[in-house]
């Protein structure tokens, strides 16, 4: 027997052996081996479903066949019908058994932990989103396209939509809810960002602020303000929709 004993831990299966590694630790041609187990399958039907699992690898001239890949159960079913080998039987069973028992190791150790494990998972996805968004916008501000506006605007100051709410007599609240009705931005994390179809017009400016937490970690703010082209935008948008300032409105 050879003295490394080759199993392997495939994401899909688990912890399994090839029949090709037991075709030559037994001195077998594979094809035998693959007889006997497809034999063994068989006779088992459905009891074997989850133990084994029929497979393709490439030969060294990238040729395709079959093999089959047992777990440790299907293993011992195969071993416990062939005669001898007892030393080859024991040293797999007992490398799966080790195996299995590292794997285990590596698990939460209580319910509180794997929860624990989740929530961080969750949230360093929640966050790699939020930057992806961020980057996005920023990205777009940075590369507005050109039109009638940029040409007759000519003010570079910026607004926090509080100030173009107050215009309108509502609060910011009010007004980024509004936004959100009408497909303008959208809410991710407790930050508003523009939907990509209105990101590159040069409608907003956006900064990143870091701030510490109050476990000491770093994170970030995204503060989006408006252009004049961007005010110009929601005037004519929310005008469309009745919606007017209130120094135009009658009365």
């Amino acid at each position: 027997m050879n003295s490394i004993i080759q199993i392997e831990n495939k994401e899909d299966f688990g912890l399994v052996v090839s029949s090709r590694v037991v075709a030559e630790e037994l001195n077998k041609e594979h094809k035998v081996v693959l007889r006997d187990l497809d034999n063994l399958i068989e006779s088992h039907g459905t009891d074997l479903s989850g133990e084994i699992f029929g497979s393709k690898y490439k030969n060294s001239r990238g040729r395709e066949y079959r093999e089959y890949l047992l777990t440790k159960d299907s293993f011992i079913l195969y071993m416990f019908n062939i005669q001898g080998y007892n030393d080859f039987k024991m040293a797999y069973i007992n490398k799966f058994n080790e195996m299995e028992s590292q794997l285990q190791n590596q698990l939460p150790g209580t319910y509180k932990e794997a929860l624990l494990q989740l929530v961080e998972r969750v949230e360093e996805n929640e966050k790699l989103q939020l930057e992806n968004s961020v980057q996005k916008q920023r990205i777009g501000e940075l590369k507005p396209k050109a039109d009638y506006y940029d040409q007759i605007l000519k003010s570079k100051k910026l607004l926090a939509i509080g100030q173009i709410a107050k215009d309108y007599g509502m609060t910011s609240q009010t007004m980024n809810k509004l936004l959100h009705d009408l497909k303008i931005q959208f809410k991710q994390s407790g930050q508003w960002l523009l939907y990509a179809k209105h990101q590159d017009k040069g409608y907003t400016s956006s900064e990143t602020h870091e701030y510490k937490k109050s476990d000491g970690t770093v994170d970030f703010n995204l503060h989006t303000k408006w252009t004049q082209k961007g005010r110009i935008f929601l005037y004519e948008l929310l005008k469309k929709n009745d919606i007017l300032p209130m120094i135009e409105r009658e009365g």
